[in-house]
């Protein structure tokens, strides 16, 4: 009876870790900014709204979204197609993207930038500035 009891908690057990893998997953998902240059992405809208002279409501609009956080989304498919909407900058670029070990190489006009994933967040240095990317 003891062993037919240890052989299905073993059995649990591998199940359930096996269920943890699962709905970890890969890093494919939609991932929305976070924080720019370390000031979450409420407080850097806040500036560039104050910079411009508006309100960060009339500026949402004016990038027609609702959401501080959807200002800048990645978007890394299972296909390996990486979409780069960043409405901040009034651009939506694609590409393609590879996993090696903790970066994720993101090649988009012959360009690839290298962010880093740890958990759901990917981080990258761009030109001096840093940001985080949350998913979704």
């Amino acid at each position: 009876m003891k062993r037919v009891i240890s052989i299905v908690s073993i059995a649990l057990v591998v199940m359930m870790i096996a269920a943890l893998l699962v709905a970890c997953g890969g890093p494919e998902g939609k991932y929305v900014v976070k924080s720019i240059d370390g000031k979450t992405v409420d407080e850097a809208l806040k500036e560039s709204a104050q910079t411009t002279g508006m309100s960060t409501d009339e500026l949402l609009k004016q990038m027609g979204v609702s959401a501080a956080e959807e200002i800048m989304v990645l978007e890394l498919k299972s296909d390996k197609t990486a979409i780069l909407d960043a409405k901040m900058f009034s651009t939506k670029q694609e590409g393609t993207w590879v996993q090696d070990g903790d970066k994720i190489k993101i090649t988009i006009d012959d360009v690839t930038q290298i962010f880093t994933l740890k958990g759901n967040e990917l981080s990258i240095s761009d030109e001096g500035q840093n940001y985080v990317f949350v998913k979704k």
